[in-house]
């Protein structure tokens, strides 16, 4: 069963039934698995189905040439890191002089829109006020029609890219601070989610992107590669080829350690320093593949952001550390109209400092 996912026997092995993602090769199998399997999910951006299914299921499959191969649900968390919330420091300025753009191009990310898969996110004063800058929303946890976030994580995300500083007094400012916001919510109040969520999220993206004019994506969240073809990185890379600029965290599990999707070559994988620029030792960082992630670092120890009711709080982890990133880019695309997904990373890239070895844009 060598197109098997090891951990998908695993689950087998002490439970009946489980779920299952299953690739086919070409799209014109899909009716013979919709016939022969309790199909669930459907993901034609990725040439995917997920079912149902017990150990004779996955023995069939394993012997089908129309298959390429069949991998577990894994579970997928926002990626925040427990720190001690005393002596943080705020953050005041934009990463216009990082990426080498000068104070005449007036770059505040207007007329870019930034796409947050995440929790949600809070119609925050900050993203909200004088003009609502959250364009559009879709929850994918319980169908609700207007934004919301019953966790946190994903207005603090957005504020990092966007928020405007209206509470305090242009203290507290995100990366670019008129761009507008689309939210895409995958993932539960409890900060948790699994694959098939994760990939209902990218498919509404494929399919709207191009009608809600996005140009980022940032996703601040991760899952333990699979041990074959992981769909989370299958997923950015599609997204990726068809014009998306994809930023995300690597994750918060130290040293010989990256989640995916941000394993991916053609994402802008990111980590967390700290106040000192030095990599936070809880951020993922290592080898994938043969290449080393992540691609870039940036400021993820003790940062100030959004909260849910209109507050500020503070948050470590390579999740705040994507925002930035994701803001940046956001600029990029405000001086670059026609910027593609592949000259944007080279551009970020080219603009990092090296510090200690490592390419950083700091806020610092």
């Amino acid at each position: 069963m060598n197109k098997i996912d090891g951990s998908l026997v695993g689950i087998l092995s002490v439970r009946e039934k489980t779920t299952a993602l299953v690739r086919v090769r070409t799209p014109f199998e899909y009716g013979y698995i919709n016939r022969n399997f309790k199909v669930i999910k459907r993901y034609p951006f990725i040439r995917s189905v997920g079912i149902d299914c017990d150990m004779n299921d996955v023995e069939k499959l394993s012997c089908m040439q129309c298959v390429e191969y069949v991998t577990a649900q894994s579970n997928v968390t926002a990626l925040v890191e427990n720190v001690d919330i005393n002596d943080f420091f705020d953050r005041s300025e934009k990463l216009k002089e990082a990426v080498r753009m000068s104070e005449n191009d007036c770059l505040d990310g207007s007329g870019v829109r930034l796409c947050v898969m995440d929790t949600g996110i809070s119609p925050h004063s900050d993203l909200s006020i004088p003009k609502d800058r959250i364009v559009a929303f879709e929850d994918l946890i319980d169908g609700r029609e207007y934004p919301y976030d019953d966790n946190g994580h994903g207005t603090f995300v957005a504020g990092v890219a966007c928020g405007n500083g209206l509470l305090s007094g242009g203290k507290t400012i995100g990366v670019a601070p008129r761009a507008e916001l689309v939210g895409i919510k995958v993932i539960t109040s409890s900060g948790e989610s699994g694959t098939f969520k994760i990939l209902d999220g990218m498919q509404w993206l494929y399919d709207n992107f191009r009608r809600l004019k996005i140009k980022v994506v940032c996703m601040s969240f991760g899952a333990d590669p699979t041990e074959y073809s992981d769909p989370l990185k299958l997923g950015v890379e599609m997204l990726v080829r068809s014009g998306l600029t994809v930023v995300c965290a690597v994750g918060n599990s130290g040293e010989n350690t990256v989640k995916s999707p941000a394993i991916s070559g053609e994402v802008i994988s990111v980590g967390a320093v700290d106040e000192n620029l030095e990599i936070a030792k809880f951020s993922s960082r290592g080898f994938y593949g043969g290449i080393y992630r992540p691609d870039v670092y940036a400021d993820g120890v003790r940062v100030k952001g959004l909260e849910n009711g209109g507050t500020y709080g503070y948050m470590s982890g390579t999740s705040v550390s994507a925002p930035l990133i994701a803001g940046a880019c956001c600029l990029l695309h405000q001086k670059y109209k026609n910027l593609t997904p592949y000259a944007t990373k080279r551009a970020l890239l080219n603009a990092c400092h090296i510090v200690h070895g490592n390419p950083v844009l700091s806020m610092k």
